[in-house]
């Protein structure tokens, strides 16, 4: 991927590029991905009035990375702001609905609290018990 673009900022820039030099870019530029190098060595070549140099060529990723917009999830909805009245009349059609459908009001019924005992058999013997009745292999 380096070599196509030195080859190319050679022809843009009619500037020959020797091994050495190659070696230079590949050194400074080794820690890139390909895709960030090519994006690079593409903005370096649409900006740039000169030979593009290494840091030139970074410079121009790090202005990509800024520019690119950065994907925070999916934008908050404004909801509009309930009044208390809106929501006294949400809660009187509520209690309404409920007694339509003979669900019990929770103001005027309580339901029973549910009491759990703990098993007076041991580990060993619930297991014997579950294999019995074939819940447990």
């Amino acid at each position: 991927m380096l070599r196509k673009h030195l080859a190319i900022f050679g022809e843009h820039y009619r500037q020959s590029i020797t091994e050495l030099s190659v070696a230079t870019y590949a050194e400074d530029l080794a820690d890139l991905t390909p895709e960030q190098l090519n994006a690079a060595c593409i903005e370096a070549r649409r900006t740039s009035e000169f030979m593009p140099v290494s840091a030139t060529i970074r410079n121009c990723l790090s202005k990509i990375r800024s520019a690119a917009p950065v994907y925070l999830g999916p934008p908050m909805l404004a909801y509009p702001e309930v009044s208390q009245g809106e929501r006294d009349e949400a809660m009187k059609f509520s209690e309404e609905l409920k007694k339509k459908l003979g669900a019990p009001s929770q103001k005027s019924e309580r339901r029973p609290k549910l009491t759990v005992r703990p098993s007076l058999l041991s580990l060993e013997e619930q297991k014997r018990i579950l294999r019995e009745k074939g819940l447990l292999p």
